[in-house]
């Protein structure tokens, strides 16, 4: 008996499961036809009424008579609207599609934002960055702010970095678990007016958002981003020191020659190696230092200082031979 009663339990349990896999190939297959019809109502619509779309966005006219009210019409105009952004803008086309966007998918943007499923806010966020829809500044509070996914987060900050940067420069302090691409990424699309802004709170960053920040400012050729990174050359930590050795380089600028004196006897061959490149900026007092170097135990620095070398002035490069050199042509002469 108990035989049998363990083989019904058996049998039911297998029967339940049949049941459960049914019901999921069931909603898979409805899920599936649902979105084929979704695409499928996408593609119809582009089809039927790009030509519509065309002539409101570039000549302004119709917009009001073309459909938009359901979730497919939506989509597919959002895909007509990013097909413009990324081949065929201009200062028109991009108000039209802001204040269409902002007129007709605000309501629906704000709900989207507030689902429970982080493709919808995800999706929606990158969407008011491409089409630059402002009036989703305070769309989280600072509590939501702090629960955000990391990608959301970056994500708002991009955006608040278009719309508000007061707004930006509080959210940005509040969290510190963004990556050095991450907030390159955000960086780069700041202007060189709001990027300075940061330049004073350098201290309170992360040290990937350093990084970051003294690539920014190396895209910023003028007295005051040279004077900020020669600032930084007396900091502790060697890769900053480094960053802006390379972001000096890359402006090709140098303010006070004094700074860079003692990386030429750095315990960091990265910053001998740097201070050799910007030897020909500094201008020929550095000729001793490069001298030196040709004999530094590291090859890059050794390569370096020879090629800075040979960029000075003739009479100046000949003041740089290799001692090595000078005493193989007295060998010779004496020799004769």
């Amino acid at each position: 008996m108990g035989i049998n009663i363990s083989l019904g339990f058996v049998l039911w349990c297998i029967l339940a499961l049949l049941v459960i896999l049914v019901v999921l190939v069931l909603v898979f297959i409805a899920q599936s036809q649902r979105r084929i019809r979704r695409r499928e109502a996408v593609a119809h619509y582009i089809e039927n009424h790009f030509d519509g779309w065309y002539e409101y966005l570039t000549k302004g006219l119709g917009g009001d008579v073309l459909p938009k009210s359901k979730r497919s019409d939506i989509e597919a105009i959002e895909k007509i609207f990013f097909a413009f952004t990324q081949s065929g803008s201009s200062k028109d086309i991009d108000r039209r599609i802001i204040q269409f966007g902002t007129e007709h998918f605000g309501s629906y943007y704000k709900k989207q934002l507030k689902s429970g499923r982080w493709a919808y806010r995800v999706n929606t966020l990158s969407k008011l960055i491409e089409f630059k829809l402002p009036g989703f500044e305070k769309i989280f509070a600072n509590e939501e702010i702090l629960r955000l996914s990391k990608y959301e987060y970056f994500l708002f900050l991009t955006y608040l970095s278009i719309f508000d940067m007061e707004r930006f420069s509080y959210i940005y302090f509040m969290r510190r678990d963004l990556s050095e691409y991450e907030n390159k990424k955000i960086f780069n699309r700041l202007s060189d007016k709001k990027a300075e802004k940061l330049m004073n709170r350098f201290e309170e960053i992360t040290l990937p958002g350093k990084y970051a920040l003294i690539g920014r400012i190396a895209l910023m050729p003028s007295g005051t981003s040279i004077e900020w990174l020669e600032s930084l050359l007396g900091n502790r930590t060697p890769e900053v020191r480094i960053r802006a050795l390379k972001a000096i380089q890359t402006i090709g600028l140098v303010q006070e020659s004094c700074r860079y004196d003692r990386f030429y006897n750095s315990d960091v061959w990265e910053e001998r190696m740097l201070v050799t490149r910007l030897a020909p900026l500094i201008g020929e007092k550095s000729i001793p230092q490069l001298k030196d170097r040709l004999d530094d135990h590291h090859e890059m620095v050794r390569r370096e200082a020879a090629r800075s070398l040979s960029r000075f002035k003739k009479p100046m490069a000949e003041w740089a031979v290799p001692v090595q050199r000078e005493t193989l042509t007295v060998q010779k002469e004496g020799e004769k």
